[in-house]
């Protein structure tokens, strides 16, 4: 006998950003066409061709602790990165966003599935040891760094830059005794998780799940990172116009940071306790470029596969996809790529957005806050313009929203990410109120 697969809703949304902190923050600023990309205010750079960068402003995790997590909170902010704390905070946004905190569920049954990244070290943490190693001539003593570097280091310091301490955290102060797992795939990562925690609902090990991602490319070592992988943004105009998704004056990849988490559950599950339902995960692929060259495949076959594995799982042909949230990473070869995977799947009339122009690149964490934004587009019927677009690059055939939004009207999208080493996660997803025959 066939069993059904379980129905997975979407119950609650955590999300901080550039654009601010919480759905409605987001919301109005999507809406207006006003982006979160200014000039870097966190650290003085110098020797790089842009200073543009997305960050959190104003942003306090103690401030968006709920009370039964205050106290917990607040004596292990030490051992977290910003990562970290943007995951947590989130966290806390999304499990009261979906009712999580009076005791509705068992916790036996709620599992944690994030994306993360490489999480870099504060540089004046590090230095002594470093530079205790390291000869006059500039070379690194190994042995000296053993036998003295090492004992210069605090014991705990690992324990805030650990890609899984982001879901440690989380599940400690929920209580979480499910499944629980990390994915570090770069800007693919908060898909996959998301993909993932959609399997194990669908699979009965977990009736709730607490999915998503985070990370921080506000970090000097992370700018370093970007210019010798030649992907930097070398925008010389104003910051704020600096990410240009599929445009043909685009030069680069712009750093960001954030965090967006999601409650997602079980239909009939979310249905019993009366949770808001934002919308129900249908379809989840992921594929790989492989390109023996390394890179993404030029013509964007990973992006395809991706995507035809979810449209397969969800039981939907390309006509029924009300509107896609591209990855833009606003370089040109990587724009390229996923605008040629576009129109050979879906032509050119299928609404294309991409968010990067609002939030900078926010890596680990994009996949997830493009996700609730599309849920929010679909909430309100409207699809946000791809901001800085003013030229459609005449070799992309799709239709890029710009300038102002568009009226929405099939909830129905698609919510891609890949990294740049090939790795794609497509979600297929329905947003709104769901029905029995969905």
């Amino acid at each position: 006998m066939v069993v059904p697969r379980r129905r997975v809703v979407i119950t609650g949304l955590g999300i901080i950003s550039p654009l601010g902190i919480g759905p409605e923050a987001t919301w109005s600023a999507l809406r207006e066409g006003r982006g979160g990309v200014s000039r870097l205010d966190a650290f003085p750079i110098d020797g790089l061709p842009s200073d543009a960068a997305g960050e959190v402003k104003d942003f306090s995790p103690k401030a968006l602790a709920v009370d039964k997590h205050r106290k917990a909170l607040q004596k292990n902010l030490k051992y977290m990165a910003r990562d970290i704390q943007l995951a947590v905070a989130a966290a806390e946004l999304a499990v009261v966003d979906g009712k999580l905190l009076d005791g509705q569920v068992d916790p036996a049954r709620i599992g944690i599935d994030l994306g993360a990244g490489m999480i870099s070290s504060d540089l004046d943490e590090l230095a002594p040891a470093i530079n205790l190693s390291t000869r006059e001539d500039g070379s690194f003593d190994f042995e000296t760094y053993g036998k003295a570097g090492i004992p210069e280091i605090e014991p705990l310091w690992m324990l805030k830059y650990l890609p899984n301490m982001l879901a440690c955290h989380i599940s400690i102060l929920n209580d979480c005794r499910g499944p629980s797992n990390t994915i570090t795939q770069g800007e693919a990562a908060a898909n996959a998780a998301i993909g993932e925690a959609f399997r194990i609902i669908q699979r009965g090990q977990a009736d709730v799940m607490i999915t998503g991602g985070a990370d921080s490319k506000i970090h000097p070592l992370s700018f370093i990172r970007m210019k010798l992988n030649g992907v930097n943004c070398r925008w010389e105009g104003e910051p704020s116009a600096a990410c240009r998704p599929f445009d043909v004056r685009r030069c680069g990849v712009v750093p960001g940071e954030g965090a967006g988490i999601l409650v997602v559950e079980e239909l009939e599950h979310a249905r019993r306790r009366g949770a808001t339902i934002y919308g129900e995960l249908i379809g989840f692929g992921s594929a790989s470029d492989a390109n023996p060259r390394g890179g993404l495949h030029p013509e964007g076959r990973g992006t395809e596969l991706a995507i035809r594995a979810a449209l397969r799982d969800a039981g939907l042909e390309p006509s029924q996809i009300g509107h896609i949230n591209a990855h833009g990473w606003s370089t040109v070869e990587a724009d390229l790529a996923e605008a040629r995977a576009y129109t050979r799947l879906f032509g050119p009339g299928v609404p294309v957005v991409g968010l990067k122009g609002y939030t900078a690149n926010t890596a680990s964490g994009c996949g997830a806050i493009e996700l609730i934004a599309s849920l929010l587009a679909t909430r309100h019927g409207l699809l946000p313009a791809t901001l800085n677009c003013d030229e459609l690059d005449p070799r992309i055939e799709l239709d890029v929203v710009r300038g102002e939004p568009r009226t929405l009207v099939d909830p129905t999208f698609v919510n891609v990410n890949f990294n740049r080493y090939g790795q794609v996660a497509a979600l297929a997803v329905r947003g709104g109120p769901v029905d029995d025959a969905s």
